[in-house]
């Protein structure tokens, strides 16, 4: 780390980092964020050594009849209230720091890795858990051979790559499935039994915060509902945040009164203006119509609905007949009405005219819900829009979802786990960008892919290949990795398997800025050099 640092004089330390050249920053930033780790892991096992010394104390001196649930409950709560206090954080961090203690205390490998800063607090956690999940797995083949690797270094191993959080979680969860599918089904079913649930509670300001714990099926059905909704009825001009259009496609989508998505860009000639379905009008299934239908037969009858309808008298033109007597004025009663006295034995009724609800919306251009399976049954399954999910829950989608068998490209590399990526080395793809082929294939003289294609690159790479780029496949650009040359296509890079990866559309830019320039490989694997500094950083298909 730089010695230029002082730690105790902020206003110099900030004016050093200012004034570091980009070689410094590069070697000075890794660095603190290491350092910073490493105080945070050491905060962490700290808190977790307080609350034993405040739980110890408090049940000291009892007997061990005295000391029971609700006794044990109560020194724990004080513990981590304790923490709180001294340490400054909520009581459900301090919770959260005394778990991840308690828990690395059973794997050694994840405990060291996360005291010598390469891990995050909330990395540290999700590997931790997983290795948690795994303890059980057996993690030899099929022959009976023990790996080489326990699953705790297999999760150290996944952990130690260029990923997201959410990926690593996903990638955790495929290898856990691979080698313990019943223990995830298990899982899977004891969450929806005991932690599934929908909660709706007032926050500030006129509004609500919902939080839901679903079956994956429900949240892709949901989002690609409302992606659809706003690609439908907004423009790129529309100058909201998108999560202010997710919330009002929710609402209407949910048939919330009122709640109905326009494009606000305020142009005389938005393409999607006009052009939207309406939720309580056109563009419904026929399923919907007639839900629509029974809808409107609950529709409350105007207020005099059942009064005889009187036809309007105009005054005559004609003049009075000579022998009609004067009218004179009639004072009118009005009749005594008796004060309606309800029967307590009624069941109450609301004194407002019942409100019409909208109707729910299925967006029909959205894309449906798609499962990616193996028939050989050595692949994890993966639920498009989510990840990797159990054999067991693929089948109860088979009424609901299209089921879409991976390429043979996919399945001819199999399971990417560590224990079996030891391999030798795969060499570099094809330099021209050929994909190996000497004669173009159909289409790879096309710049842009064909569904085809598209499709199995997305099976072999389901999220950015940029390191630390979590975006999922079928959001991003398909890159040519040499470049496609539109003058000339025999020439350049060709439109195959082998010249294309997915890259979300800023890294797409990136890429071509030639900060980092990726090698890829013929396993798949991208190699990113740095153009300024020779650092390699290496991401992985799966």
């Amino acid at each position: 780390m730089s010695t230029t640092l002082t730690f105790t004089d902020p206003d110099a330390d900030a004016a050093a980092i200012a004034a570091m050249s980009r070689d410094e920053l590069t070697e000075t930033g890794p660095d603190l964020l290491r350092e910073s780790r490493k105080y945070e892991a050491r905060t962490v096992l700290a808190a977790a050594a307080l609350a034993d010394r405040v739980y110890r104390e408090r049940l000291a001196g009892q007997s061990e009849v005295e000391v029971w649930g609700s006794v044990i409950e109560h020194a724990d709560k004080l513990a981590r209230a304790e923490v709180s206090l001294q340490f400054t954080v909520s009581r459900s961090k301090a919770g959260s720091w005394i778990a991840l203690a308690d828990l690395l205390e059973k794997f050694p490998l994840i405990r060291a890795a996360y005291l010598n800063g390469e891990l995050s607090t909330n990395r540290a956690s999700i590997m931790a858990r997983a290795a948690q999940r795994g303890a059980d797995t057996d993690t030899g083949d099929e022959s009976g051979n023990e790996s080489e690797m326990s699953f705790e270094e297999i999760v150290l191993d996944y952990g130690s790559r260029a990923t997201t959080d959410p990926v690593l979680s996903q990638q955790l969860d495929a290898a856990l499935i691979s080698m313990n599918p019943d223990s995830v089904t298990e899982e899977r079913e004891d969450i929806a039994d005991l932690v599934g649930n929908v909660t709706i509670a007032p926050d500030v300001a006129g509004h609500s915060s919902l939080g839901a714990v679903v079956p994956a099926h429900y949240g892709v059905f949901l989002t690609t509902q409302i992606e659809a909704l706003i690609d439908e009825r907004t423009c790129r001009k529309d100058p909201r945040r998108v999560g202010s259009l997710r919330v009002i496609a929710l609402g209407e989508i949910t048939g919330v009164p009122g709640a109905h998505l326009d494009c606000e860009c305020g142009q005389d000639d938005c393409p999607k203006r006009g052009g939207g379905t309406d939720s309580n009008g056109s563009a419904e299934t026929p399923a919907d119509a007639a839900d629509a239908a029974a809808w409107d037969d609950l529709l409350p009858e105007p207020a005099d609905a059942d009064a005889p309808e009187v036809e309007d008298i105009e005054a005559s033109s004609a003049p009075a007949p000579s022998n009609a007597r004067a009218q004179e004025p009639v004072d009118v009663v009005e009749p005594v009405v008796e004060p309606d006295i309800p029967d307590p034995m009624d069941e109450p009724t609301p004194e407002e005219v019942p409100v019409a609800f909208g109707r729910a919306l299925v967006v029909p251009g959205a894309p449906v819900l798609t499962v990616l399976t193996d028939p050989d049954g050595i692949l994890v399954p993966r639920l498009q829009g989510y990840g990797p999910i159990d054999r067991d829950y693929a089948a109860t989608l088979a009424d609901v979802a299209k089921t879409v068998h991976y390429p043979e490209s996919v399945r001819t590399a199999g399971p990417l786990i560590p224990q079996i990526s030891d391999r030798p080395q795969a060499p570099p793809a094809d330099p021209t960008g050929h994909g190996g082929h000497t004669v173009p294939p159909p289409g790879a003289l096309t710049y842009a892919p064909s569904a085809t294609l598209r499709a199995e690159v997305l099976a072999n790479d389901p999220w950015c290949r940029y390191p630390y780029c979590g975006m999922p496949s079928h959001l991003c650009d398909l890159d040519h990795w040499r470049p496609f040359n539109h003058t000339d296509p025999e020439a350049g890079g060709w439109t195959v398997l082998g010249d294309l990866i997915p890259l979300c559309r800023a890294d797409h830019q990136r890429k071509h800025l030639a900060e980092w320039v990726p090698t890829l490989y013929t396993d798949r694997r991208v190699e990113w050099r740095s153009r300024w500094s020779g650092q390699v950083i290496v991401t992985y298909p799966r």
